[in-house]
């Protein structure tokens, strides 16, 4: 672990955070000096279930998979982090603790900053106080969506809806997850996940380019699909 010292470079860790966009020179400088940079290996742990949340997460670059482990062992994924996201800013005020284990899904980039010095400057600075409501309605909107997915029954036009969502998300019109994440992230077999992937292929919305790799070809299509 060392000082961020790549958060002071424009377009680099923090800087490319929306969120801390606005902020003064003083409490920008605050959070650059103050946050801690980790580099991440694939498969690496990152938290755990009912670790205390001490620190607020921001991935720099990578994925981080946040999931849970029923009493038979099988796996259900509760979110995929990707660059850009932040983990944790929901318990500022709070004191919380993990409920599900983040683990790095591919080589991973992450800052930690300290929650007490966030929450001082959210309670000086009124601008950053709007950006942070703004993202944790947002994390609020994309539970709801994910839980409007989860409860299509269709399999076929589940996976269709949960690839236009994190689609979106990517906002490049690909989805870079391999199909044991997909599987687990919409309660689906990865068996069932394969064979409606190769339907979804041959009646022409997606294209299998690689392993993790899924192109959406027609979004609009999809999205008539996936219209409840």
């Amino acid at each position: 672990m060392e000082t961020c010292k790549e958060c002071k470079k424009k377009g680099a860790c923090l800087s490319k955070i929306n969120l801390f966009n606005k902020l003064g020179i003083d409490e920008s400088n605050s959070i650059y000096i103050s946050s801690i940079h980790r580099n991440i290996k694939k498969n690496q742990s990152i938290f755990f279930s009912d670790d205390p949340v001490d620190k607020i997460i921001v991935i720099s670059h990578g994925k981080i998979k946040a999931s849970s482990y029923d009493e038979d062992g099988r796996e259900s994924i509760r979110k995929i982090y990707l660059e850009g996201d932040i983990i944790g800013e929901d318990s500022i005020f709070l004191d919380n603790t993990y409920n599900s284990n983040g683990v790095a899904i591919e080589d991973t980039g992450i800052c930690q900053i300290d929650k007490n010095l966030l929450r001082n400057i959210l309670v000086k600075d009124h601008d950053f106080s709007l950006n942070m409501i703004k993202s944790l309605s947002e994390k609020l909107y994309d539970t709801e969506k994910l839980l409007e997915i989860l409860s299509i029954k269709d399999s076929y036009k589940r996976l269709a809806a949960f690839l236009l969502y994190r689609s979106k998300m990517s906002k490049n019109h690909l989805v870079s997850l391999n199909q044991e994440n997909i599987a687990s992230s919409i309660n689906m077999t990865r068996e069932t996940v394969s064979r409606k992937l190769s339907e979804l292929e041959k009646d022409g919305y997606i294209e299998n380019i690689a392993y993790k790799k899924i192109k959406i070809k027609n979004i609009s299509a999809l999205e008539n699909l996936t219209i409840m």
